[in-house]
């Protein structure tokens, strides 16, 4: 009885091997061109804003130096070399979210916000200041 149906079993996956269930084409074409934009990224340096103020500059320095017939398009390459470099710079200055990471040592975790020594010896003068004060 246990080879018949071990026989079954391989007859039925013997014909799912070779009729695999077919995803729908949309499904098919999206995983396909996430994979081709994937394997292209990795294949592509890094952007970074360091990166477009610095073309934004070679932008600049190039249709300064070369001058592209017109003047109307040497100003218009200068404008957008400008409005680039600009832009990077002022995306450089915006605030990146800091996320607290929990601070650990021999598996305990480490309070740094404790007062300093500094912070001790002020409130250590202030208390004894205050002290001498109430005396008078």
């Amino acid at each position: 009885m246990p080879d018949r149906l071990q026989q079954e079993i391989e007859e039925i996956l013997g014909k799912y091997k070779r009729f695999p269930i077919r995803e729908p084409l949309w499904r098919r074409i999206r995983r396909r061109l996430s994979r081709w934009l994937s394997s292209v990224g990795q294949h592509l340096p890094r952007i970074t804003v360091g990166r477009v103020m610095l073309l934004g500059a070679a932008i600049i320095i190039v249709a300064y130096f070369v001058g592209f017939g017109s003047d109307s398009v040497t100003r218009s390459l200068i404008v957008a070399g400008l409005i680039i470099f600009a832009g990077a710079f002022i995306f450089s200055l915006r605030r990146r979210p800091q996320y607290h990471v929990e601070k650990r040592w021999r598996g305990r975790t480490v309070d740094i916000d404790e007062p300093g020594v500094g912070q001790r010896l002020r409130s250590w003068w202030d208390r004894w200041r205050s002290r001498g004060q109430t005396h008078r």
